[in-house]
């Protein structure tokens, strides 16, 4: 199976998030940066909808050292929310989730993006202790196939290490694929690493007794 990164989709506009989609763009990968649409925020009003995603970007732009190489390459970002713009993630070649370290708000947003992924699309959660089989739990069996754990350090485009996690129904195709885009496209060194809790990085840096 052939894959490929035309088009990327990150939700989650923290700190982690937004600094992903910036280093997507490094890069040379158009992508969307998702997030919540704050209470209240009334139809057809996008500069109230977008305020969240909006103001993470912001910070992240002005952020130092820099997350882009160039401030050129901030055309290569989109913004949006969650609700009126989550249709492209149907585009999408990669989603990868970068939200709340909660595993019911990550299920649930799993669920929503299963429904509407497009065939082959490569789902990733960047969580850094939740069990990625734990998040796929009750996916389709093609969403599961292509769903894994990409665990970068901040900020991403510093960063050497980004641990890939399949899980036991990750395709082994999807493993390589990810792994090589990783290290040829985004500069990182890859370590394969069992779903276990903090994965390799995040239990070496705990301390011990």
């Amino acid at each position: 199976m052939n894959y490929h990164i035309h088009k990327a989709v990150v939700i989650g506009s923290g700190t982690m998030g937004a600094a992903l989609a910036a280093h997507l763009a490094n890069a040379g990968v158009p992508v969307t940066l998702l997030d919540i649409v704050p209470n209240g925020a009334p139809q057809g009003d996008k500069a109230a909808r977008n305020k969240i995603v909006n103001e993470g970007w912001d910070r992240c732009i002005k952020a130092k050292p820099a997350n882009l190489m160039s401030s050129d390459l901030k055309t290569f970002v989109t913004l949006g929310n969650l609700e009126d713009d989550f249709g492209v993630i149907a585009e999408a070649d990669w989603v990868i989730e970068a939200i709340v370290e909660n595993l019911k708000i990550k299920a649930d947003l799993m669920t929503r993006i299963d429904v509407i992924r497009k065939p082959n699309a490569i789902v990733s959660t960047n969580t850094s202790g939740i069990p990625v089989k734990d998040i796929a739990e009750g996916r389709s069996k093609e969403f599961k196939k292509h769903f894994i754990g990409t665990h970068f350090f901040n900020p991403p485009r510093y960063m050497k290490l980004l641990e890939i996690i399949p899980t036991a129904d990750t395709s082994k195709d999807v493993v390589e694929f990810i792994s090589h885009f990783g290290e040829v496209r985004l500069g990182k060194g890859i370590v394969l690493c069992k779903d276990t809790p903090n994965f390799i990085g995040n239990r070496m840096a705990q301390p011990s007794g």
